[in-house]
């Protein structure tokens, strides 16, 4: 049975997260804090002996995970960013005032944002309304996400040997989703840019041990 230990960063704050706009596939560049908070994780990981590090493919988790490599001191081997571990896709709303958007899909139950539908339908639902309310109809579900992370576990338990130690710069909500799938109480609580989550994955199961550990920048 393979065991692996994976540590999951959230990329560093964006231009387009310090505008609160919904950012999902559409990507931009780290801000001076974005950069400075990949830093402060880096140099927070450094006592970790990483054996392999991976990315999603957008620029903003690439980006990130140059940073934090540029702490550490010894560097892992590299596997090539994969868009199993984008962000979660929002269709037609990518790109949108966060707010404003979740303000528009509550509406029509009455509630008055992300927060107050995750709290009374739960996150797999919150998913839902988003995908029904899309015009496109594209806006990713739960299920459709959680089958990335069941996708993107087998990739890295494909690629490590036993015992591995991985370090995985991935997005907000994609992470957000595990936790939730774990039993975690998400309402209110969002992975901070540069936060630490931890994975335990082998052949059977997948625990999330630590979420949203934040690092003082």
């Amino acid at each position: 049975m393979t065991e692996i230990t994976i540590y999951v960063v959230r990329h560093g704050e964006t231009l387009l997260n310090s505008f609160d706009r919904m950012q999902g596939w559409v990507d931009s560049e780290l801000t001076a804090t974005g950069r400075q908070q990949a830093l402060a994780t880096g140099k927070h990981l450094q006592d970790i002996s990483f054996d392999y590090v991976c990315s999603s493919d957008l620029n903003r988790a690439i980006q990130t995970r140059d940073l934090i490599l540029s702490q550490l001191p010894q560097r892992p081997q590299i596997i090539a960013p994969n868009k199993t571990f984008r962000e979660v896709f929002f269709g037609y709303y990518e790109g949108l005032n966060a707010p404003a958007t979740w303000r528009e899909v509550a509406q029509s139950s009455g509630y008055g944002g992300q927060e107050d539908l995750i709290r009374h339908f739960g996150f797999p639902r919150t998913r839902q309304m988003m995908h029904d309310a899309d015009p496109a109809k594209m806006a990713e579900t739960y299920d459709q996400v959680m089958a990335r992370w069941h996708h993107g576990f087998e990739v890295l338990r494909g690629a490590c040997p036993d015992h591995a130690t991985v370090l995985l710069i991935t997005h907000g909500t994609f992470i957000r989703t595990l936790a939730d799938s774990q039993g975690i109480n998400i309402v209110g609580n969002f992975p901070g840019n540069g936060s630490i989550s931890i994975v335990k994955e082998n052949d059977d199961t997948v625990n999330l041990i630590r979420y949203n550990q934040t690092i003082d920048h």
